[in-house]
């Protein structure tokens, strides 16, 4: 009975430590909508319901909190008498106080540069150079301040649990009456409790709640604040076991071709690149340029070229370019990802983004894939040169181009100009190198150049209103859907100034070489932090131009769709004579009407989630994915 009483009184300790959770839950969902109310666009109807959808979900997360309480401290209280519970149990929680202290300060200005709670680019962040976003998060987002207070904000929570644990009345065992009813019952009334918390204040898995299902609201603010820091780093976990399993290659050669029939190549073929190959039957360009270039814009989003955003006046070189009669352009464009290094590495390999990084496998470095841009544009006679804004350190860009295909590779480490930017020189720096290259080319050389920008990236140091940046005509034209602060401004002056240096490379090189083709689009959007919620064309999609002599502007119709891994077949398509075969997994952007990524679709001039898509289509991708992880892990071969 005494053990009992003890057991009895320490479980009170840990359903008190479960409700102090669930609050502290709530007040960080209640202060972070507060940060970012401006969004919502004056529509607070919904935030009743992002509140209780989100204490339903934190149930499962204070849960597992105060789970691990109950495991280390009223447990052991039961076998050892001595045991210190309430010290080890408070121990625990102020560890996992100060944790999430400390998510909930990051995950204010994360939300800020990437519109969601924690996401995917947390695994990517693993890769990434590490000081250069250590210094990031110092200049731009207030490191050296938001994480001190995230100690404090902990320490507070500490206090207050202490004060909880004490001051909420705790019922002594010696006091109940029927005492043999409540021994009896409280095994079952945890269970009962347990299946309510598992399943988020449901009783049945029909009417449960996780994070995959939480997003019910149409605000993304809203559905982003419902899941708490828990939950959205088991997001991060759950996804990367989802792409795993599609990335698996524990898979027979039959099973392989099984894959390859599903996304539309020749399951009969002897490797996987035959097994996709296209044949050019007449070239769109009916004379090769000597100089082509693939200039993609960090940061460099569709949006400022929309209805509702053209006449803000951030991109007017590219607006201009874009109305000439010798360009085209795809404005339903999907980048790779929602990062710099997925667009490059689709650009290089021509794959689907998977889970898998390929700038850092082992077969990346063995044989080139002959659906990477580098390839394609060698076997058509092009000497290949990659120009990169930053150092060829990070992802280990230089060597992964250098091995796929590149014959040279250029960037920030040997432009000789000092710069305040962690992350590489500025783009005009850039852009004059690359000139200087230009002027040096042998006559009748046919060259590709394929130019990576850095300079529109946090922290936004580039002295813009020196440069001509008109700050005060565009804040007058500003929409509800833009912040009129000088922070926005000032990024936007960095959208200003990378469509400014774009603009003046493609004059000069136009100038210099007037037979060039220029094809323009921007490695991710998904940055920009707008004052009031857009839609997924919005906050993802990328330009994609076309110009140069005799581009047709008839190429494109206006429902006309495209991915980043079909730049390439494009580009074949464009170049390459009759009869010339190359290999791509989806076909060019003159056939196709379907593109995806990561989490997008485009088809039919619309973007919308892969939630929504046809069964039979998600079947495709997932197979493409399937096909990619065996190409990238295991090599061409099927066998």
């Amino acid at each position: 009975m005494n053990s009992y009483a003890k057991f009895f009184e320490n479980l009170q300790q840990d359903l008190k430590s479960f409700i102090y959770w669930c609050l502290v839950f709530t007040v960080f969902r209640i202060a972070f909508i507060a940060i970012y109310s401006g969004q919502l666009n004056g529509d607070y109807s919904d935030i009743p319901m992002a509140l209780l959808l989100g204490l339903r979900l934190s149930l499962k997360t204070a849960g597992m909190i105060a789970l691990i309480g109950f495991v280390f401290a009223t447990l052991p209280k039961l076998i050892l008498k001595n045991w210190p519970a309430d010290r080890m149990r408070f121990g625990w929680h102020v560890v996992a106080l100060v944790f999430f202290a400390v998510c909930f300060m990051t995950r204010i200005p994360y939300y800020k540069i990437f519109n969601a709670a924690f996401n995917m680019m947390l695994i990517n962040g693993a890769h990434d150079d590490i000081y250069a976003i250590l210094v990031t998060a110092v200049k731009e987002y207030q490191l050296l301040w938001r994480f001190p207070l995230a100690l404090l904000l902990g320490a507070v929570l500490a206090y207050g649990l202490k004060l909880w644990l004490k001051k909420v009345t705790t019922v002594e065992f010696a006091t109940v009456q029927h005492k043999k009813m409540v021994m009896a019952l409280t095994l079952p009334v945890l269970a009962f409790l347990w299946i309510f918390v598992r399943f988020g204040g449901a009783f049945t898995y029909s009417n449960s709640l996780n994070w995959l299902s939480a997003a019910r609201l149409k605000s993304n603010l809203l559905n982003e604040a419902i899941l708490d820091d828990g939950q959205a780093l088991y997001r991060v976990h759950d996804i990367k076991k989802k792409m795993d399993k599609v990335n698996n290659v524990q898979m027979s050669a039959q099973e392989l071709c099984e894959q390859i029939f599903i996304s539309g190549g020749n399951k009969d073929a002897g490797t996987i690149e035959e097994a996709f190959k296209h044949t050019v039957k007449q070239p769109k360009l009916t004379k090769q340029p000597h100089n082509v270039f693939l200039i993609v814009g960090e940061s460099f989003g569709e949006w400022p070229f929309l209805p509702k955003f053209k006449d803000i006046g951030v991109v007017p070189r590219m607006q201009k370019l874009r109305a000439a009669t010798n360009c085209t352009y795809i404005s339903s464009m999907l980048p790779m990802g929602d990062n710099t290094v997925r667009a490059v590495n689709g650009l290089i390999t021509g794959l689907p983004n998977t889970s898998i990084y390929e700038n850092y496998q082992p077969m990346s470095f063995k044989q080139p894939y002959a659906m990477g841009i580098a390839q394609i544009m060698k076997q058509l006679g092009y000497k290949t040169v990659f120009w990169y804004g930053g150092y060829a350190t990070w992802e280990d860009v230089k060597n992964f181009a250098l091995a796929q295909g590149f014959d040279e590779f250029h960037c920030a480490d040997a432009f000789g100009t000092k710069t305040d930017n962690v992350w590489g020189c500025a783009d005009e720096v850039l852009f004059q190198n690359a000139e200087v290259y230009l002027k040096q080319e042998q006559k009748n050389e046919k060259v590709f150049h394929m130019v990576l920008t850095m300079s529109n990236h946090a922290p936004y140091i580039i002295d813009v209103d020196k440069l001509g940046f008109p700050r005060e005509a565009v804040r007058s034209k500003l929409p509800i859907d833009i912040a009129k602060d000088d922070n926005t401004l000032t990024e936007l002056g960095h959208i200003w100034y990378a469509d400014k240096t774009m603009g003046d490379f493609v004059a000069q090189a136009e100038k210099q070489l007037p037979d060039s083709l220029f094809i323009i689009t921007g490695d991710h959007m998904e940055r920009f932090t707008f004052a009031v919620e857009q839609d997924a064309r919005v906050m993802m999609s990328v330009p994609c131009i076309f110009y140069g002599q005799g581009v047709q502007k008839e190429w494109f119709k206006e429902n006309a769709v495209g991915c980043h891994m079909q730049i390439t077949g494009t580009l074949a398509e464009l170049l390459a004579p009759a009869g010339f075969t190359y290999s791509a997994m989806l076909p060019s952007m003159f056939e196709s009407n379907f593109a995806f990524n990561h989490r997008l679709f485009a088809q039919n001039g619309e973007i919308k989630e892969q939630k929504n898509i046809d069964a039979l289509l998600q079947k495709e991708i997932n197979a493409m994915r399937k096909v990619t992880a065996w190409r990238v892990l295991k090599g061409n071969d099927i066998e």
